[in-house]
């Protein structure tokens, strides 16, 4: 049996079976309201949001025991994720088949994604600082602006409040060290914590990689996390600042990477109706990369404000704000770039017994490329107390980066065109959400996506241009369910992508891909995961068809005395070999074993 069939049979067993395990003496276990605020730009549950909503919870990481927020991320439904070797190495992550610059990342509301290339470095985010991450699947353009194609990804990070310490050994001579404490001063709270990683790795590539060299490609990590909250007479207060810096060895090469990412914000209340939040945020992100025969250095930097406000109407709701960024690039001094952005949007929603709608529009205005508008609509209808059916349409653009409106290329190939126009697209989904009693959910949802004027190298100097198109259709489906002291969490994905240009599938998507994830809670404290993910065959670089592959993971932890918990993860334990992109390795089996302390 194929793996996407196992997978896939795997998930349709959880959905339609629940072990005889019950017993009617227990009272019954119902599922916490999940709060999230990415969706519609203001808190509401997970149930209420007119969005495909998932979240990764600080209790879904810590029972993962994962080494990478990207472990976490493939496991969701329409999310691909891409590592172009072992961990540190290059991560992309595609939301519903679209490109991974179509993916809106947040950081405590504060924008991330290179100035230069459009995409986030997931390899850089350091799993330890993260409370919980906040996944909406499909467009936000008309809240976020640029870049929210496929959707939005929101990551928040924690605040201890008490000292912890973890530290870990494992595979490929992997071992790491988190540390923090929380602490008051007056009525403020403030948190420092720290961390480092350093793993001897293995060869990012294989004989068909374009640079392949057998030695082990390893990184370093460091990072140190502040943040603070309080409370004011205009309302309650909060910081962060994350700092990092990370060294990273490819075959025949090292990059070195520095990011810092402040933010600060104010929420608070004009009267009982009206509340506010106020917000800045500085990203400043610095690479370095020696290939030896090739070098070269990125520098971006991009302020953040804004402003968002929540009005409670009579029957209605009404949010609405205006936001601001500045950023800028240089690469080498071969080319300098800035620009700057101003959005104003606005959402109205009315909720009734049994049908509420949302309208939602953004107008962006773009030092260099114009005026955008966007525009987003949805309405959920109730049938009857435990099914709603919910049908949205969105547009949605991504503003060129700067690297495609300003780089000189190279000997005068691949040169930017500073008169590019935004990329667009256009999404109409169907989904329908289904409740069996109080501790079990499915969710399926359809979609179809358009893309325009899609960004590619063209023409005799492969000058950048306004030239593609792509086709994006895809079928998502979600359950979960709790019982006594166990959890399953399960997912099918099923999409089609094609490059509208010339008929081609987009590279490195596969048309399947299905995750299940199952823990069983003992007393004590004491758990056990297995996590099982499986993708389809897919297309990649060269015409090239790379074949499906499937991964068992387990992980489990042991309370021990005075706090101390121990900690293990298995990573591929059945030992697959497999390519996640042409040329390039995946891992192999892998073990790693922590121990952590908090009192």
């Amino acid at each position: 049996m194929k793996p996407i069939q196992l997978a896939a049979s795997l998930v349709l067993a959880g959905v339609l079976t629940r072990p005889a395990v019950a017993n009617p003496e227990e009272p019954a276990i119902e599922l916490e309201p999940i709060q999230v605020r990415t969706a519609s730009r203001t808190t509401e549950t997970t149930s209420d949001a007119l969005a495909s909503v998932s979240v990764i919870s600080a209790e879904d990481i810590r029972r993962s025991a994962a080494r990478d927020l990207s472990d976490l991320l493939r496991l969701e439904a329409g999310i691909d994720v891409v590592r172009t070797g072992g961990p540190g190495q290059q991560t992309s992550v595609f939301m519903r088949g679209a490109n991974s610059n179509h993916a809106l990342v947040l950081i405590d509301g504060i924008r991330v994604s290179s100035a230069h290339t459009g995409a986030y470095a997931w390899e850089h985010l350091p799993l330890g600082i993260i409370e919980r991450v906040e996944i909406v699947r499909g467009p936000r353009g008309s809240l976020y602006g640029s870049d929210a194609i496929g959707g939005v990804i929101q990551v928040f990070t924690r605040m201890p409040d008490a000292p912890f310490l973890r530290a870990s050994l494992g595979s490929h001579a992997s071992r790491a060290l988190e540390t923090g404490t929380g602490f008051a001063l007056g009525a403020a709270r403030f948190s420092l914590s720290a961390g480092y990683r350093e793993l001897g790795g293995y060869s990012a590539q294989n004989p068909d990689g374009f640079s392949f060299h057998p030695d082990d490609d390893g990184f370093e990590a460091r990072n140190i996390h502040l943040a603070g909250n309080g409370n004011a007479r205009a309302g309650d207060w909060q910081f962060q600042v994350t700092a990092t810096d990370n060294e990273v060895e490819f075959d025949q090469g090292i990059s070195v990477s520095e990011q810092v990412l402040a933010s600060l914000s104010l929420d608070g209340q004009w009267n009982e109706r009206w509340n506010y939040r106020f917000y800045a945020g500085w990203a400043d992100d610095r690479l370095s990369s020696d290939f030896g025969f090739f070098t070269s250095h990125f520098d971006s930097e991009r302020i953040d404000l804004g402003w968002e406000n929540r009005l409670r109407l009579e029957q209605a709701t009404l949010v609405f704000g205006l936001d601001h960024y500045d950023e800028q690039g240089r690469s080498q001094s071969s080319y300098f770039g800035s620009r700057d952005n101003s959005g104003l949007f606005a959402l109205w929603e009315r909720d009734r017994e049994r049908v509420a709608l949302q309208l939602s529009g953004r107008i962006d205005d773009n030092s260099l490329f114009g005026t955008e508008v966007t525009h987003h609509a949805a309405v959920r209808i109730a049938v009857g107390a435990k099914t709603n059916f919910i049908l949205s349409h969105g547009t949605a653009f991504r503003a060129p980066t700067l690297s495609e409106q300003f780089s000189p290329g190279f000997g005068g190939l691949f040169a930017g065109n500073p008169a590019l126009e935004p990329e667009t697209s256009e999404t109409t989904e169907l989904s329908v959400r289904f409740e069996f009693g109080p501790a079990a959910e499915l969710g399926v949802a359809a979609y179809r996506s358009r893309v325009d004027d899609l960004i590619a190298y063209s023409g005799p100097n492969f000058q950048a241009v306004n030239i593609n198109r792509a086709a994006l259709d895809g079928l998502e489906l979600e359950y979960r369910n709790t019982w006594r002291h166990w959890s399953l969490n399960a997912n099918l994905t099923l999409q089609e992508t094609e490059d509208r240009s010339t008929g081609a599938e987009l590279l490195r998507r596969p048309e399947q891909k299905s995750s299940l994830r199952m823990t069983r809670q003992f007393a004590g404290g004491a758990w056990l995961a297995g996590e099982w993910f499986a993708s389809g065959d897919q297309a990649d670089v060269g015409g090239v068809r790379l074949p499906g592959y499937s991964l068992l993971n387990l992980s489990a932890g042991l309370p021990l005395a005075a706090g101390w918990t121990l900690e293990a993860r298995l990573d591929n334990l059945l030992d697959h070999d497999y390519q996640p992109a042409h040329g390039f390795n995946g891992a192999g089996r892998a073990a790693y074993l922590g121990i952590a302390w908090s009192p």
